[in-house]
């Protein structure tokens, strides 16, 4: 019955599906990974990409040049599939360039027209990672042409995150989170 309920609010625009935020060890793990991600397979399979291309200039035999530039080809492939899991991980440019940078490059990714209204100066790192990480992954489920408005206000000790999505053809969609910070 209360679900019953709910899906009728929810349906009408009376209810806004709140949001879940990843816990402070969920966030550093997925820091950790991206970061080993980067610093171990991704370095190896770009120098690997860089032998194969001056391999590729030495070889005289037309047919293994080719295939050396095949296999070259492919292991940029892989090293742009290794790049793209690590990004779903972790947006790289968060810890340099912070919040908003951050969510343009996923919203860019995405094809998806972004709108911000961050005010979180004063936030410290988990914080920043935690509110990233919580709009990052909801952009990530988002159709491409979506436009999305993101608010995110903080406080002394919560966050409040605001996230209205308005897709072609479809009622507006309105979203919302809050986070403990220290």
């Amino acid at each position: 019955m209360i679900g019953l309920l709910l899906g009728l609010l929810r349906r009408a625009g009376g209810w806004r599906p709140r949001l879940r935020p990843p816990t402070p060890d969920a966030a550093e793990l997925r820091r950790d990974l991206e970061r080993v991600l980067h610093d171990g397979p991704a370095l190896r399979t770009s120098a690997l990409a860089l032998e194969l291309g001056l391999l590729a200039v030495t070889v005289t035999d037309p047919c293994q040049r080719e295939r050396v530039e095949a296999a070259q080809h492919t292991v940029r492939l892989v090293l742009d599939d290794l790049r793209q899991v690590g990004e779903a991980l972790y947006p790289p440019v968060l810890p340099g360039a912070g919040i908003e940078p951050a969510l343009r490059s996923v919203a860019e990714r995405h094809g998806l027209a972004l709108t911000l209204d961050v005010v979180a100066a004063g936030l410290d790192a988990d914080a920043r990672s935690r509110t990233c990480l919580l709009v990052a992954d909801h952009l990530r489920s988002l159709r491409p042409d979506t436009a999305v408005a993101v608010r995110v206000r903080a406080g002394r000790h919560l966050i409040r995150v605001r996230i209205t999505e308005d897709r072609p053809g479809a009622a507006p969609r309105r979203h919302w989170a809050v986070l403990r910070c220290a």
